[in-house]
């Protein structure tokens, strides 16, 4: 089967969304939306408003523009709390290895797990100093012509939050996993899942991807509910899984931070947003985890 469809000038694309029964009460907004934003990242805003090809009576493009807005103010709150936690873990897992092994001790395979890929580790590291244009590597290796990496507190600010995860997930000992994750009151194993999805969910919002009914690949796990982690999580593969996690490493990492409450102003902004597609619950602000 070939496509078929030929390219619609602005002007076409907006006859279109009125033609499938969508109401534009400013034309010329609508057509600087589509000049700017382009008709097929709005059209998965749209899907929530039609019964097939056709838009719900009553339906505006205000409706869809509301959405498109909710999201993007969703996606960068998203993205300034995994900025502070990535910076947290990120320190946590530094702090450790040059407690444990020393300065250079990154560079040692025997300090981490034998099933870490260390020489690939090694790899991207080097590939990352030699492109490092940061002020305070040209600084070491200018001072320390003798060294032939930097210390892991300059060159952990040099790995992704990808390369991270894997750090944390597959390379370090258990005994310092096990350390950083006391802090977060859960078990290694947990805010491994919790760091590598929020390394994807980072990389989703980065991208400017959808982001409020996304059906996420790689999910978050949690502790049954206990005294300890109380928190009900109905559906982790849905947006309020990705929140609770953010929520309670914020608590901790960034308490006074006021996270909270500018995400409680997104959603009172935007009242007409389902929860639903989030798995979100009606409750949740009541919830002993969002409460003060």
């Amino acid at each position: 089967m070939h496509y078929a469809k030929p390219a619609l000038t602005f002007e076409q694309q907006l006859d279109l969304l009125q033609q499938r029964g969508l109401t534009v009460a400013d034309p010329d907004r609508a057509l600087h939306w589509l000049r700017h934003i382009s008709y097929y990242r709005l059209s998965a805003y749209c899907l929530p408003f039609k019964d097939g090809n056709t838009f719900r009576s009553g339906t505006s493009f205000d409706d869809i523009a509301g959405l498109y807005i909710f999201d993007r103010k969703l996606r960068l709150l998203v993205l300034d709390a995994i900025e502070r936690i990535e910076v947290a873990i990120r320190t946590a897992i530094t702090y450790e290895i040059a407690h444990a092994y020393g300065p250079f001790g990154h560079t040692d395979s025997g300090n981490f797990a034998p099933e870490f890929d260390h020489a690939r580790f090694m790899e991207e590291l080097e590939a990352e100093e030699r492109r490092a244009q940061e002020t305070f590597a040209s600084h070491f290796r200018g001072k320390y012509t003798a060294e032939p990496h930097l210390p892991i507190w300059m060159a952990a600010e040099l790995l992704s939050f990808g390369t991270i995860s894997k750090l944390y997930k597959t390379g370090l000992a258990p005994a310092l996993k096990q350390r950083i994750a006391a802090a977060y009151g859960v078990d290694a194993q947990f805010l491994a899942s919790w760091i590598h999805s929020l390394s994807y969910v980072r990389n989703v919002c980065a991208h400017h991807k959808r982001l409020w009914n996304r059906h996420f690949g790689i999910k978050p796990r949690f502790p049954s509910r206990s005294i300890t982690w109380p928190h009900l999580v109905p559906d982790n593969a849905r947006l309020y899984s990705t929140l609770v996690v953010l929520r309670h490493m914020l608590a901790i990492a960034s308490p006074r931070c006021h996270w909270r409450d500018r995400l409680f102003d997104v959603f009172d902004a935007h009242p007409a947003v389902s929860l639903e597609a989030m798995k979100i619950p009606i409750d949740w602000r009541s919830r002993a985890l969002w409460r003060d």
